[in-house]
């Protein structure tokens, strides 16, 4: 049975131009995958217990835990956990969340107040880090993650950090129609599970 950093099994109901020469992304174990293109396009990535995203906190398990972004232009804003033992949780898109869709400037906090659920830290212990995409188009996430019937979360196949690198890079750059390299970039965030 997984045991998801985030408890994604909700308290829901209970709180009521030319494009340039494709490069491959770069797979990197701080990062997940890095666009090795220059782009103007800017995402970021916090945790509630600290803002500047530079430090890594520690939570316990039952404390809850936001995730926040924001973007410099309009961009679809995809957002994951990779727990310490290389599974994932998708946190956006989700069907309780509304658009995966962010304005420049705007900062978007998961859960939103009024959101009908909570993410509660549950384990395992250890680093986790929370990667967001950022996409001036829509991404389509069909060979990464899946809603189960029924399910508000979707479920991401890929069972490993690898793995999930992998077929990140196939997102961005698929056979068919690839992702202008320019118009999407990442970041990441680390928070530890403690005691």
């Amino acid at each position: 049975m997984k045991k998801p950093a985030l408890l994604l099994a909700l308290t829901a109901s209970i709180l009521g131009a030319a494009t340039p020469a494709l490069a491959a992304p770069k797979l990197s174990a701080q990062s997940i995958i890095v666009n090795p293109v220059p782009t103007s396009l800017s995402a970021r990535v916090w945790v509630d217990r600290d803002p500047g995203g530079d430090r890594t906190p520690v939570y316990r398990v039952g404390d809850r835990i936001s995730i926040s972004t924001t973007v410099n232009e309009d961009a679809y804003v995809y957002l994951f956990n990779i727990n310490p033992d290389g599974t994932t949780d998708q946190i956006l898109p989700n069907r309780l969340s509304g658009s995966a869709f962010v304005r420049a400037g705007q900062t978007r906090t998961f859960p939103a107040q009024g959101d009908n659920f909570v993410f509660n830290i549950s384990g395992p212990r250890g680093i986790n880090k929370v990667l967001v995409i950022a996409s001036r188009t829509p991404l389509n996430l069909d060979q990464l993650s899946q809603y189960q019937q029924g399910e508000t979360f979707a479920t991401v196949q890929p069972k490993t950090q690898a793995g999930l690198a992998q077929a990140l890079s196939i997102v961005v750059n698929p056979v068919e129609q690839p992702v202008p390299q320019q118009n999407w970039t990442s970041d990441t965030v680390r928070y530890s599970v403690g005691r």
